[in-house]
C-alpha cells in the first residue's frame, strides 16, 4: 500500500510531459495548411511509447490494491475529507456548466446532412452530462456516511455518461480524415469507461480496487494531456489543427469527470489509512 499512495500525485505529475508531448505531435504532426497527418511522423509513436510507459508504472504501483478486495466499499472510499468534497464538487459543476453548454451548442449548431437519431443522441448526452454531474455532487456526501441503495445509484449516471461521452465522440470523428487528432482521446475516453466502470463495480459486482486506481490514473493523465496538449498547440500557434467547438467542449468534460476520478483515487490510496486513524 505504501506505493499506491503515491499514485495520484504521478499521475498529475506525469500530466505535464504529457501536455508536451501532445502539444508536439500537434505541432509536428500535422500540415499547418489543412490539419492533415504528415505521413511519417514519429510523434505519434513518441506519445504512444510515453502513454504505455505511464500504464506500467500505474500498473506497478496499483498491484498492492488487489490485496483490498475484500475490503468494504465504506473502507474503500469512504472518507470525511474536504479535499475530496472539494474536487468531487467542482467535477459536478463543471460537468453541469458543460451539459448545458453542450445542449445549447447542439441546439443552435446546424451539421449538414446530420440524421435525426444523430442530434437526439446529442440532447440525450447533454442531459445525461447534467444529470452526471449532480450525481457527481451527490458522492461528496454519500461517501462521508454509510451507502445505501439509493446513494449506490451515484455510480451508475457516471458509467452510462461515459459510454454515451464515447459514442458521441466516436460519432464525430470516426469519418473526419484528421482522426489522428483525435486519436489520443478516443482511447483516453476508453479508459474513462473502464475506470467509472470499477467504481461501479465496487458495489454492483466483485471489487476491483487495483483496476480502478490503474484505470483512474491512466484515465487522468490522458484526459490532461489530450485536451490540455491541443490548448496548449493553439497557444503556440497550431491553429490549423481546429478542433470543432463540440469537440472542445467534450474535451473539457473529459477533464472534469478525470477530476472526479482523481478525487477517488486519492481516497482509494489512502482511505483505509484515514479509517484506520479514525478508528484508532
Amino acid at each position: 500500500m505504501k506505493r499506491s499512495k503515491f499514485l495520484p500525485v504521478l499521475a498529475v505529475v506525469l500530466c505535464v510531459p504529457g501536455v508536451v508531448a501532445r502539444a508536439l505531435h500537434f505541432l509536428n504532426g500535422f500540415d499547418s495548411r489543412n490539419g492533415l497527418p504528415v505521413t511519417g511522423n514519429t510523434w505519434v509513436w513518441y506519445c504512444a511509447v510515453f502513454f504505455l510507459l505511464c500504464a506500467a508504472a500505474y500498473a506497478a504501483m496499483a498491484a498492492p490494491l488487489r490485496a483490498e478486495r475484500k475490503t468494504p466499499f465504506e473502507q474503500l472510499l469512504g472518507t470525511q475529507g474536504v479535499g475530496f468534497r472539494m474536487m468531487a464538487v467542482i467535477s459536478g459543476l463543471l460537468l453541469v456548466l458543460g451539459g448545458v453548454g453542450y445542449l445549447y451548442l447542439t441546439m443552435t449548431t446546424v451539421e449538414e446532412d446530420a440524421a435525426g437519431w444523430a442530434q437526439a443522441l446529442e440532447l440525450a448526452y447533454a442531459g445525461i452530462t447534467v444529470l452526471a454531474g449532480i450525481c457527481s455532487i451527490g458522492l461528496a456526501k454519500a461517501q462521508g456516511v454509510e451507502m445505501t441503495s439509493h446513494s449506490a445509484l451515484l455510480t451508475l449516471v457516471p458509467l452510462l455518461w461515459s459510454c454515451l461521452h464515447l459514442l458521441v465522440n466516436y460519432r464525430m470523428t470516426c469519418v473526419d480524415p484528421k482522426l489522428p487528432s483525435f486519436g489520443f482521446g478516443l482511447v483516453g475516453d476508453i479508459l474513462l469507461v473502464l475506470a467509472f466502470y470499477h467504481l461501479a463495480r465496487l458495489l454492483y459486482g466483485k471489487p476491483r480496487p487495483a483496476m480502478l486506481a490503474f484505470f483512474g490514473a491512466i484515465a487522468v493523465t490522458m484526459a490532461v494531456s489530450d485536451a490540455a496538449g491541443y490548448g496548449l498547440s493553439w497557444l503556440m500557434g497550431v491553429h490549423g489543427v481546429a478542433w470543432p467547438a463540440k469537440m472542445v467542449l467534450r474535451g473539457g468534460l473529459s477533464v472534469a469527470a478525470a477530476l472526479l476520478l482523481l478525487a477517488e483515487l486519492s481516497v482509494l490510496t489512502a482511505g483505509r489509512q484515514e479509517m484506520e486513524k479514525e478508528v484508532a
